[in-house]
């Protein structure tokens, strides 16, 4: 007499193998994946148009900037009287120098989108 298999030890086995064979299908039919790279443009920075503050004087004090600062000939000093400029920075600024937009100005270490934004306004070039 030949023994009947058990039902469910024939299914369990063909679970085994289907799980197993699922398992498998991504390292035996794996597709090549390169990196994607993109080219996005990147948005220019966007520097309100308004109309530089003008800052009071008195009889004894008179203010380092009045209007707009040219960045290629404002002294060190003028440069720290901007605001988000210290020392260091009004050093690199004029050690970049010359200057034709906010383009060029971006460039020195230590400006970013932020200070671009504050300082906009208030230089020309």
């Amino acid at each position: 007499m030949t023994a009947r298999p058990d039902p469910w030890t024939a299914l369990l086995a063909a679970g085994t193998l289907l799980v197993g064979g699922l398992s498998l299908q991504p390292t035996l039919f794996a597709a090549p994946h390169a990196p994607a790279v993109t080219r996005a443009a990147l948005t220019p920075v966007q520097v309100a148009t308004d109309p530089a503050p003008v800052y009071p004087s008195t009889a004894s004090v008179t203010p380092l900037i009045s209007g707009r600062l040219n960045l290629n000939t404002a002294s060190r000093e003028q440069l720290e009287a901007l605001p988000k400029v210290g020392p260091a920075l009004a050093e690199r600024i004029i050690a970049g120098r010359p200057y034709r937009s906010l383009a060029d100005l971006d460039r020195v270490k230590g400006v970013g989108p932020g200070t671009l934004n504050v300082l906009g306004p208030l230089v020309t070039f």
